[in-house]
């Protein structure tokens, strides 16, 4: 059984969720992928509560002066990310990435090839730079940042910092992964990263009795079932942890 504090009504709007952009060129900055990042501090209604789990002002704000120096982003994006030869980064249109922070980190990484490109030109792994892995996360933090001015906010008696206990239990106990992926983006259960609900109406209230009660095979979208707590054996403070992190997923 849920929790009391979950049967009270939350409000959970979704501000700055993200679309489809066209992926980043040449000049963004790059390198290997380190999903270990540094946990953000706790607290509500702190502005790093609306950044990516593991994402801080100051990665956003170091990510802004290697964005317009060393990273050479500049080069092909503009000084202020609105685009040049490579697209503007600071809309809300995404092709190639999903907005994701994660998914931004991906993109740049492995490049964007020609035939793969919208514009036809094509985003080189790396963009030729040297650049650190914290240097690459900072500069991800700061293209994030430009197209999420307005991050969400999160509903009453949310933080960051269960959030991120959620993203512990989504890839571990809770078994989420199985069905989901290790990135939330989907594999025999949906994509949990954008902002298209099939069997939840994407508020915290209705994520919770989803992983509390699970989808039956007739209620399913998609025909497949998903058992209580994912078949896991989670407890009430584990599903609102899940709960927590799935929602943000969706709205930052």
């Amino acid at each position: 059984m849920i929790s009391p504090v979950l049967m009270r009504p939350l409000q959970g709007g979704s501000v700055g969720t993200p679309g489809r952009r066209t992926g980043l060129f040449a000049g963004a900055v790059l390198g290997s992928i380190g999903l270990l990042l540094p946990a953000s501090l706790p607290g509500q209604a702190a502005l790093s509560d609306s950044l990516p789990p593991g994402v801080t002002m100051e990665m956003v704000e170091q990510g802004q002066g290697i964005f317009e120096g060393s990273g050479l982003c500049s080069t092909c994006h503009g000084e202020s990310g609105q685009g040049l030869i490579g697209p503007d980064l600071t809309d809300k249109d995404w092709i190639q990435a999903k907005g994701s922070y994660l998914s931004i980190l991906q993109v740049v990484t492995t490049g964007v090839s020609s035939d793969q490109s919208a514009t036809g030109t094509e985003m080189p792994a790396r963009g030729g730079s040297l650049i650190s892995d914290a240097d690459v996360h900072a500069v991800a933090a700061y293209v994030w940042r430009t197209s999420h001015p307005e991050a969400a906010e999160f509903p009453p008696g949310l933080s960051q910092e269960i959030v991120d206990r959620g993203r512990e239990v989504f890839a571990g106990p809770g078994n989420c992964f199985t069905c989901h992926g290790s990135d939330a983006t989907g594999l025999v259960g949906p994509d949990l990263t954008d902002d298209v609900w099939l069997d939840a109406k994407g508020s915290y209230l209705a994520i919770v009795r989803i992983i509390a009660n699970g989808v039956p095979e007739e209620q399913s979208t998609r025909g497949i079932p998903m058992p209580p707590k994912g078949g896991s054996a989670i407890n009430d403070a584990e599903i609102e942890q899940v709960a927590a992190y799935v929602w943000y997923l969706s709205h930052r």
